[in-house]
């Protein structure tokens, strides 16, 4: 009987490890992601303060409110309120990087005009920004 088991045994190691090969080799450590992540800034959190002139939340795969007023020289406030992962492009650039539940990044106005706000994982997502 001994020598049985331990015939099992040394077909059992090879098979696991051949297993563990093909597991590794599939999932090869790399996450994929569904767009391009652009790093404009880092996504550390800034403090909220009450001074800005406006705010947009992530919530609810929307940015709330779509649409905001404000004038040049004045800062919004672009959060998310979520536990999905979000960015907020102003005219198609990355201004946050990838924003977890909390991130905040404050945006401020320099020269007047409408500003499209969108998320690189959710294009349903949209937001505008008019600065007069």
């Amino acid at each position: 009987m001994r020598l049985r088991s331990r015939l099992a045994r040394m077909a059992v190691v090879p098979a696991v490890a051949g297993l563990l090969a093909v597991t590794a080799a599939c999932s090869g450590g790399a996450t994929v992601s569904p767009t391009p992540q652009i790093q404009a800034k880092s996504s550390t959190p800034t403090a909220v303060h009450t001074d800005h002139a406006a705010e947009i939340d992530q919530q609810n795969m929307t940015f709330t409110p779509a649409r905001v007023s404000i004038k040049v020289g004045q800062t919004v406030l672009i959060k998310n309120s979520e536990t999905t992962i979000h960015t907020a492009n102003i005219n198609g650039k990355n201004i946050t990087g990838n924003m977890k539940k909390g991130d905040s990044t404050a945006w401020t106005a320099k020269a007047a005009g409408e500003y499209k706000v969108s998320c690189d994982y959710h294009p349903q997502m949209s937001a505008t920004i008019s600065v007069s």
